[in-house]
């Protein structure tokens, strides 16, 4: 029996606790509000922080949105100096890459010079010098199902943002999200860092023409096209966490 601690049981990280079978689920969150649905997955819900409770031979993922959040989460696990769990997974983000990432991108193409996309490679940093061997780093893209994803913001503010209509938008459907982090915490041999989305990927034109077409909204516009539009590579994704996708058209999503 192994316990799995997850930080940040959400929608990715609720989807992980309903799936794990090898022992016991601890799920922390922000406050109560998914408390009962947590619950009745036979989650032990909790508020607050991990630092306190992990233990070495646990599982550990750690899913609250946000770099800066994420390190703060870090910082705490560093000062409580709690043992290390056996494999520690953290949701990064293809925001690493930067907005203007071009030609081909992999796990070791360095991050962007942006405040955000270093923001993101140092939260990276400080969790592989907490986790050590036992860490592993998804850096996924959009994460989206009906009704949640790129297509959320579009119909909130009415309209298309500029873009070029080439750039690749990084979508993975929420299941196969959950699907790659279970795959990651249970196997034996892993990469320290994945770049996880699912093929064909739209780009910007073909997503918002679309997404506008199904929320009957205005046609986008785009900006001047890349000249070198980003390729990424996601073969050790694929070989080792999720050769299968269950959701591989990002249409699916647009559906009501």
């Amino acid at each position: 029996m192994q316990r799995l601690v997850i930080w940040g049981t959400g929608e990715l990280g609720g989807r992980v606790a309903q799936r794990w079978t090898a022992g016991p689920v601890v799920g922390i969150t922000q406050s109560t509000k998914r408390h009962s649905t947590l619950q009745a997955m036979g989650v032990e819900a909790r508020v607050g922080s991990a630092a306190n409770i992990l233990q070495s031979e646990d599982a550990f993922l750690l899913a609250i949105p946000g770099y800066a959040a994420q390190a703060e989460a870090i910082a705490q696990l560093q000062i409580t100096k709690t043992g290390v769990p056996r494999r520690a997974v953290l949701i990064s983000s293809t925001g690493y890459y930067g907005p203007n990432a071009s030609g081909p991108i992999s796990p070791g193409t360095p991050p962007g010079p942006e405040d955000r996309a270093r923001g993101i490679a140092a939260t990276e940093a400080a969790f592989r010098d907490w986790a050590g061997e036992t860490g592993v780093a998804i850096r996924f893209g959009g994460l989206h199902r009906p009704g949640r994803g790129p297509i959320t913001p579009l119909a909130r503010r009415g309209s298309a943002p500029a873009g070029p209509p080439n750039k690749i938008l990084c979508l993975i459907h929420y299941d196969d999200a959950a699907t790659a982090v279970l795959a990651a915490l249970t196997l034996k041999d892993v990469e320290p860092v994945y770049v996880g989305m699912t093929l064909p990927s739209p780009t910007r034109q073909d997503y918002y023409e679309a997404a506008c077409d199904r929320l009957n909204l205005p046609a986008p516009s785009f900006t001047a096209p890349l000249n070198r539009p980003p390729h990424y590579d996601i073969a050790a994704f694929q070989r080792d966490l999720l050769a299968q996708p269950a959701h591989p058209d990002w249409r699916e999503a647009l559906l009501p």
